[in-house]
């Protein structure tokens, strides 16, 4: 073996952890609240950037920059709603110190498949992730369990790996306690205290697609995108993008 086939051996393991990295960064993101810094910090340049959820996607730079950047806003009016409900806890402290207060997004992902391109100018990555989300609405902090599988086509720009499509498709996301097999989800009463809530939602994908049905105990074995395989160049292989 050359050396030349030893340095390009270490250069392929350091663009699989590089990758690997950039998907920890991204559930890092959330847990932190950075969502304000996702876009700018971890995804392309380009503009031809999408992000897929389970019912359609945002599409274009504009559109994933919408749905990011629309969360320091929810944050900031969760944290002044708990800050007059709880003025004996949070009262003499600042709109900074306490956003996020109340939240708390952990994401584990895991059982990773990546592929560098031979190339090395793209690369693709799949994982499954498991965790918890606590959001606060008009029924007071509500804690889901997310079961669902990360699938990302990542591109080589300015001596790093950005993300240039994103699917976040979840299968389980239900309530603490509920019974993830039964069709409708565990209920909770609306709690006038956090009435200020009502009517923050994200905003919806631009472009409405059924990308992955949400687990039930009536579901049948359903397909996720494919599974990363060797390739040379781009546009050899598929792509987890529209």
């Amino acid at each position: 073996m050359t050396n030349l086939q030893i340095e390009h051996l270490v250069e392929r393991w350091e663009d699989r952890r590089d990758v690997k990295n950039q998907m920890g960064k991204f559930v890092h993101y959330l847990l932190l609240k950075k969502e304000a810094d996702m876009v700018a910090d971890l995804w392309s340049g380009r503009d031809d950037i999408c992000y897929g959820v389970n019912d359609g996607w945002y599409a274009g730079r504009e559109a994933v920059k919408g749905f990011f950047g629309w969360f320091p806003g929810y944050t900031a009016k969760v944290a002044a709603c708990l800050k007059e409900k709880f003025p004996d806890k949070l009262g003499d402290k600042s709109d900074d110190e306490i956003f996020g207060v109340g939240l708390m997004e952990i994401k584990s992902i895991s059982n990773y498949v990546i592929e560098v391109a031979e190339d090395g100018q793209t690369a693709k990555g799949f994982c499954c992730l498991f965790g918890f989300n606590t959001t606060v609405d008009t029924r007071g902090p509500i804690s889901n369990w997310i079961l669902g599988t990360l699938a990302v086509d990542f591109v080589y720009e300015d001596d790093m790996w950005k993300i240039l499509h994103m699917q976040y498709l979840v299968d389980i996301d239900r309530p603490a306690g509920s019974d993830w097999g039964t069709i409708e989800p565990r209920t909770y009463e609306d709690r006038p205290e956090f009435e200020a809530l009502r009517g923050l939602t994200p905003p919806e994908p631009n472009v409405k697609a059924v990308l992955h049905e949400k687990y039930s105990g009536t579901r049948k074995a359903t397909v996720l995108p494919p599974l990363p395989v060797p390739y040379a160049t781009f546009a050899e292989t598929f792509s987890y993008g529209m």
